[in-house]
């Protein structure tokens, strides 16, 4: 799950910058981006070891450390379903991008999927006008595209398994798994 929200600039000039800012908290992480309008930030955590509500205080608690936190904050719990599908092609219908999986926000695989599963999909249709898509193009695309998801699971896992953060039962978790 996630607490979103959005803050407005106290010094634009010196606020905006091109780059996403990151900190770990005791369940999860917190995520800062500038837009040309105003901070987007949120706190990604996991409800296996906080309630949403603990999430949300730990979250202010945070925004409050930074300056950030405003009387008239407005939050919004954003619940997700990470993983992918079982089967993203099926009959006339594929799952590309977003539409097949999501792991998490923070390495933002979307625009990399959608990319690298629409040349799968395309290598599968498009080998010679005489061709008609058979099952096996179906499921190897399928193979294929989750093969690629599984790299990107496994590229966000480590960096949660690399972290030598260990102060609670979430980091010593993630921290343990392999």
């Amino acid at each position: 799950s996630a607490w979103a929200a959005q803050i407005p600039y106290d010094n634009k000039r010196e606020e905006i910058v091109p780059y996403t800012d990151c900190w770990a908290l005791g369940n999860g992480w917190v995520w800062n981006t500038p837009l040309w309008s105003r901070l987007g930030t949120g706190y990604v955590f996991s409800d296996k070891y906080i309630t949403n509500e603990e999430a949300l205080q730990e979250f202010k608690d945070h925004l409050k450390r930074k300056g950030k936190l405003r009387e008239d904050q407005e939050f919004r719990l954003i619940k997700f379903r990470a993983g992918i599908s079982k089967r993203l092609w099926v009959k006339n219908v594929c799952g590309i991008g977003l539409s097949a999986g999501f792991i998490e926000p923070l390495e933002s695989n979307g625009l990399y999927s959608v990319h690298m599963f629409l040349n799968r999909l395309i290598r599968s249709i498009d080998r010679d006008e005489e061709h008609l898509v058979t099952q096996w193009d179906r499921d190897a695309f399928n193979h294929n595209c989750r093969f690629m998801f599984d790299g990107f699971a496994q590229f966000v896992a480590m960096h949660y398994s690399l972290s030598v953060r260990n102060d609670t039962e979430y980091w010593r978790d993630v921290g343990s798994r392999h």
